[in-house]
């Protein structure tokens, strides 16, 4: 009677499989989340889109001047009183979903209020929801609202962006203004909004601290929303592409 032989895997073949299953994880894992970050790139340049047409539509109801909105509760601004003044309560009404202020890749830990609820009881804002996108202050708190005649190249002027702060600038030192590395390196820390908003000087390993593959979303004047690597973000001022600054409108 002849005998079934048996043959099994030696230890040496068992060793092999295991290291093809994990060079092709290594080699596609990477792949994955580059695809997820892209797809959540253009969630957010979604979002940024529809926050660019409701400032659109603002415009169009004000005369085309974009709204004046205040920094914080604290800042004494011209026009800022009574509260609130916040760019979200400004077009919230144009757009009607809170949703579309919060960038699906950034923390929420530095994010800020909508509307600063504290001084808006019974808002939408209420809820503790807020935004973690960042507008040009400059441009913002311009006396009366900024009319679009004072843009001389709208396709050119950046006002809202994936951020580290809600604030895009705060480079007021001429030497400090070629870079917007709020914006180039938008990917949020934790701790307080302070720690957030610090700024750090652009360099090749800061391309780990940008949101979206490299890069990040921004909003311009004329409407249009696109996708900038973050080595890209310099002002004209600082030889880039990018009006930011009153004397670059």
């Amino acid at each position: 009677m002849s005998m079934r032989s048996r043959h099994g895997f030696t230890l040496i073949e068992l060793l092999v499989v295991i290291a093809i299953i994990a060079i092709l994880a290594a080699i596609l894992f990477p792949v994955f989340a580059k695809a997820r970050e892209k797809a959540r790139q253009s969630s957010c340049a979604s979002n940024l889109k529809q926050l660019v047409l409701a400032f659109m539509q603002y415009k169009t109801d004000y005369d085309e001047k974009f709204c004046l909105t205040c920094w914080t509760p604290t800042v004494n601004q011209a026009g800022c009183s009574p509260w609130p003044q916040a760019w979200p309560n400004c077009i919230y009404p144009y757009c009607k979903n809170q949703q579309i202020f919060v960038c699906p890749s950034n923390s929420g830990a530095c994010m800020m209020p909508g509307a600063y609820a504290p001084n808006s009881p019974g808002s939408v804002w209420d809820n503790g929801a807020g935004t973690n996108y960042g507008i040009a202050e400059e441009f913002f708190s311009y006396s009366g609202g900024m009319p679009d005649a004072k843009l001389s190249a709208p396709a050119e002027t950046l006002f809202i962006a994936d951020s580290r702060c809600n604030w895009i600038g705060g480079y007021w030192s001429a030497a400090n203004r070629s870079a917007l590395t709020r914006v180039a390196m938008a990917k949020r820390g934790s701790g307080s909004s302070a720690a957030c908003c610090n700024g750090n000087v652009w360099d090749a390993a800061s391309e780990n601290a940008t949101l979206h593959n490299g890069g990040s979303n921004l909003g311009f004047a004329d409407g249009h929303v696109k996708w900038m690597k973050g080595a890209a973000i310099k002002t004209v001022s600082g030889g880039g592409s990018i009006r930011y600054y009153p004397n670059e409108w």
